[in-house]
């Protein structure tokens, strides 16, 4: 009898871990090609085969994904998977552009899948600028671009490595011969 009483409490615990959700729902509204999540508006690029719907979009918004310019929803099975991108501009890595939002759309969503493109009026990040460079380091007027130095010569010191290879360099010798044919 005691396992019997166990496996009812373990079906509760399971049943209130799916029921509540992981974030707090979001407030969408769509009013044509205008949708707002959370006070923060898009515009509808694409709504492929009417794949944005507000109930499943409410439940499966996560506010992480503001951080995003563009969101990509692809139903697959009944299931909404929202991916978010950047603009081209935004120093990220490659595959979280804007521009691979295609290669995504080919790669890992089903063929024929029902897809929808949102686009953030309020950019996330600023662009950097086209050119960071330093200013020219100035120098003075009267100073050459190259500066005489004046190079110390002489002989190597006694008991110096180069003293001793200078040495060794007499008592060798080498002739050069022809091959016989």
């Amino acid at each position: 009898m005691r396992k019997e009483q166990k496996e009812p409490k373990k079906e509760q615990k399971t049943e209130a871990a799916e029921a509540k959700p992981l974030h707090p729902l979001a407030e969408v509204v769509v009013a044509g090609e205008k949708v707002v999540i959370n006070q923060r508006e898009y515009r509808l690029l694409v709504n492929q085969r009417d794949a944005l719907d507000r109930e499943v979009l409410k439940q499966k918004y996560d506010p992480y994904l503001d951080q995003y310019d563009y969101l990509v929803g692809d139903v697959s099975s009944d299931h909404l998977r929202l991916r978010g991108f950047y603009n081209d501009y935004v120093k990220t890595s490659i595959d979280r552009k804007k521009s691979t939002i295609v290669d995504y759309l080919t790669e890992y969503c089903n063929p024929g899948a029902p897809y929808f493109i949102l686009e953030s009026l309020q950019p996330s990040r600023k662009p950097w600028p086209t050119q960071r460079r330093r200013p020219a380091r100035k120098r003075p007027k009267n100073k050459a671009a190259f500066s005489e130095r004046k190079v110390k010569g002489g002989r190597p010191k006694k008991g110096s490595y180069a003293e001793s290879c200078k040495k060794n360099r007499r008592h060798q010798a080498f002739v050069i011969r022809k091959k016989k044919p």
